[in-house]
């Protein structure tokens, strides 16, 4: 057996011959290691007669002149690609139909008058409209289609149709609907981003420029804040806002809901959710934050995971911002929604824009669903496993 004893190691001292002696530090020239002791009872300084070779000190990186090595992207799997093209209406048509099946709506008779029409139909043939992108009166014939087929009992009038967005009812449905639709994917995803964006609407704002002496019109919009997968590109919780909403705010109820059904392990967002209360709420949900700190802050008296954040990101950047810029994705989530289902909504009240928006997610989700099946070969769309129970929904 080997034996660790140190043969330069000063046991008396020369001073007053105390076996008291304790290391004192070391000092380092030309690539030698020179070790001190201090005697606790005389309070001399001893310095050993010998010398070693220094082990080399690390790097320090310079982060300003540090430059992320982007890594390669992956390759398109453009057989199934194709496939999950040619399929995805009909698909996405059946697919929306065994989600409403998980919903249970429940009237509450507490009014006169006529009564409620099927909110899962409503909700079906709104879907509907926001995946084919037409008017209310050019889709009557899908509708038609959709209950020869027996998806809905009934094709509703255009301005019922149109009516139904304005329910806040079919806000909570749109979100429950968002949720089960991203869960059959929950085994892919481990990293999750948050970042937020716009749709604009049809109504305008106006101020007055002092400096060119004129009225000047800007466009007002919708702001959604969206937590997503970054492999898949799935949704799985949105809060929305009016247009000045603040993103870091929105961060806690987006990673709360995510944790609460998914395995995020992970998560990413820019420089506008730093803080140390969302570094703090996404630790406490078992998961690792990537977020850049600015170039002025500093490591101290901010927290725990804050320092310990910090001095990776200094220490290691390229790991740091290897999982930190797979929060782009959460960029080309945001381009798929608005290039396939549209950038703008039409409505005018905030509760329809909303549930416009909703039903953008709603089918972008149902869309990578169909994508992931053909890519990943799911086995099957959903299963009794991510239907724990029965949604609940109250209208009346």
């Amino acid at each position: 057996m080997g034996e660790n004893i140190e043969t330069n190691r000063i046991d008396k001292c020369p001073n007053c011959g105390s076996s008291y002696v304790v290391k004192f530090g070391s000092s380092y020239s030309k690539g030698f290691k020179t070790q001190s002791y201090r005697c606790k009872d005389c309070n001399k300084r001893i310095y050993s007669k010998q010398k070693e070779p220094a082990l080399l000190k690390k790097e320090k990186i310079n982060l300003e002149e540090f430059q992320y090595q982007s890594q390669p992207i992956p390759s398109q799997n453009w057989p199934a690609y194709t496939q999950a093209q040619n399929n995805e209406k009909r698909l996405l048509i059946e697919i929306l139909s065994e989600l409403l099946s998980q919903v249970k709506i429940v009237v509450v008779d507490g009014k006169l008058g006529r009564h409620y029409l099927d909110m899962k139909d409503m909700c079906f043939c709104l879907a509907l409209k926001t995946y084919t992108k037409l008017s209310s009166r050019h889709l009557n014939s899908d509708l038609e289609k959709a209950r020869q087929d027996e998806f809905i009992a009934k094709a509703p009038h255009f301005t019922t149709l149109m009516g139904w967005l304005e329910k806040e009812e079919m806000t909570e449905l749109l979100l429950h609907l968002i949720r089960l639709s991203a869960l059959p994917l929950k085994d892919l995803e481990t990293h999750y981003s948050v970042d937020s964006t716009g749709f604009s609407t049809s109504q305008f704002g106006r101020w007055f420029d002092f400096k060119y002496n004129k009225e000047k019109l800007f466009r007002n919009w919708v702001k959604a804040h969206v937590m997503c997968g970054t492999k898949t590109n799935v949704v799985t919780s949105v809060e929305l806002t009016k247009a000045h909403g603040a993103d870091s705010l929105q961060l806690a109820p987006l990673v709360e809901k995510t944790c609460k059904y998914f395995n995020v392990k992970e998560v990413s967002a820019d420089k506008a959710y730093l803080s140390k209360r969302n570094l703090r709420i996404i630790f406490e949900n078992g998961a690792i934050p990537y977020i850049p700190f600015k170039t002025n802050t500093t490591g101290g008296r901010n927290g725990l995971i804050w320092r310990k954040m910090w001095l990776y990101s200094r220490e290691h950047p390229q790991e740091f911002f290897e999982r930190y810029h797979r929060r782009s994705n959460i960029e080309s989530t945001f381009s798929m929604i608005k290039q396939k289902f549209g950038k703008e909504v039409v409505s005018r009240s905030f509760q329809s824009q909303t549930n416009e928006v909703l039903l953008k997610i709603l089918c972008h989700n149902i869309v990578v669903l169909i994508h992931e099946y053909y890519e990943n070969n799911l086995e099957s769309y959903y299963s009794s496993d991510h239907f724990k129970k029965e949604v609940l929904i109250k209208i009346g």
